[in-house]
């Protein structure tokens, strides 16, 4: 089968509308490059592949919601291609569920079948002009399988560190043996698409270690606009008190999130700030065994739990903290920092993974080791220091014009553009 891009030889800007191409047996196949003298304009139309997705909520699924949402509103056609959640019905029509199944290890999180002839109908039927995957494994790899059927031009987002998610796997499975079958499959994959791009430069470093020769575009995730909310009703609409110092973490309550470290920090907190409280946002499979860590070491009064958050919701308690701390080390990006900064917080992040780079050291935020005794000298150095704690809000507050929506995803388009070049290069020499 074939799917090729004539007109897009010259690497022409990505236009709001598009070409239809050509799929079929080899007798379909055009004679020359030259595009048809009549062809109906379309909109462009692009197929995103993951296993993460709504209404699973992490930084990728939000992310591929916020492109999802911003392509649409410029005339594109974005299809979705996402494991099935029992019980869950997606608002939007051009959402494709593939069947899925959960493991013990990640009940909240099922995993796609690969097999969906239905579903692979549907996909070549449609005429996709480029495929965007933003996960390595079965939905993903059903993604690139798919694209390179019918020469679509593939791109990927390398979102995750996944080496730093091995403790996931079962004691009984030799650790070396997966890392290194990890490493292999990463190369592999990521060898196979036409561009990639990753939300951190560690993201980039980690490819290149593991022999990935494609090109790679770093490319931050997007922070939506916050709603016009001051402080004082964020507060008042969460039902905390306008005089506490509110420390905030936003995230899964995993082990991989060092959420412990910030635990063992608040009494020494509370010593030299009285009136400091933590409030701890986010679902996980570790949150009862953080619960249970927090009263046992008696910081009932102090911590606060919230679970689960509705999105909206989330946005004002980051609109009513005063600080954003972040002991994760695992991080690839951790798109919520650049949320936090975007709502004038300033973050206290730990030193290991993407997180820094979200951070510029003394300008944004402080940047110290994943240790609770290095979290209490930060923290309290910003209670004791107001002129260093609004210097640092005031340039935090600048990201949501460096990492606003349409910005982003024009560097996103621009990726597309050069995949679809690339492969129409490629098939240009390949028909010659």
């Amino acid at each position: 089968m074939a799917a090729l891009f004539p007109h897009r030889r010259q690497s022409a800007p990505l236009p709001p509308v598009g070409y239809r191409g050509v799929s079929g047996g080899a007798s379909a196949a055009p004679t020359s490059w030259q595009p048809q003298r009549q062809a109906k304009a379309r909109a462009v139309k692009v197929a995103i592949f993951s296993e993460s997705y709504l209404p699973y909520l992490n930084g990728v699924s939000i992310s591929i919601r916020i492109l999802h949402e911003e392509l649409t509103r410029r005339g594109y056609e974005v299809w979705i291609y996402a494991p099935r959640f029992k019980g869950y019905h997606d608002p939007y029509p051009t959402v494709r569920r593939f069947p899925s199944f959960t493991t013990p290890f990640e009940p909240d999180y099922p995993i796609g079948w690969l097999f969906a002839p239905h579903l692979w109908r549907e996909f070549r039927a449609q005429q996709f002009d480029v495929v965007h995957t933003h996960t390595p494994f079965f939905i993903g790899m059903a993604g690139a399988s798919w694209a390179r059927r019918l020469r679509i031009p593939l791109v990927s987002t390398y979102h995750t560190l996944y080496e730093e998610y091995l403790h996931y796997v079962p004691a009984l499975v030799p650790r070396g043996a997966v890392r290194r079958l990890l490493r292999w499959h990463l190369k592999r994959y990521y060898e196979s698409v036409d561009a990639v791009m990753t939300p951190s430069n560690i993201g980039a470093e980690v490819l290149r270690k593991y022999g990935v020769r494609k090109p790679i575009t770093p490319i931050r995730n997007p922070v939506l606009p916050f709603p016009e909310v001051s402080k004082t009703e964020a507060r008042a609409r969460l039902g905390i008190p306008e005089d506490v110092w509110m420390l905030l973490y936003v995230g899964r309550m995993a082990p991989e999130k060092n959420v412990s470290v910030l635990l063992k920090a608040m009494p020494h907190i509370v010593r030299g700030c009285a009136n400091a409280r933590l409030w701890l946002v986010g679902p996980g499979p570790a949150l009862d065994e953080l619960k249970a860590q927090a009263e046992a070491m008696g910081l009932s009064a102090w911590v606060y739990f919230t679970g689960p958050v509705p999105r909206d919701e989330v946005s004002l308690y980051l609109l009513a903290a005063d600080l954003f701390v972040f002991p994760s080390v695992t991080e690839s990006q951790g798109l919520v920092l650049d949320e936090a900064q975007a709502a004038g917080l300033p973050c206290i992040v730990a030193n290991g993974g993407g997180a820094p780079e979200a951070v510029d050291y003394g300008q944004t935020g402080m940047v110290v080791e994943p240790a609770p005794e290095a979290f209490v000298e930060a923290v309290l150095y910003l209670t004791r220091h107001p002129e260093a704690r609004e210097a640092l809000r005031q340039k935090a507050i600048r990201k949501r014009e460096l990492l606003s929506v349409p910005s982003v995803v024009d560097r996103i388009v621009a990726v597309y553009q050069s995949a679809i070049a690339l492969r129409a290069q490629g098939e240009s020499a390949r028909v010659s």
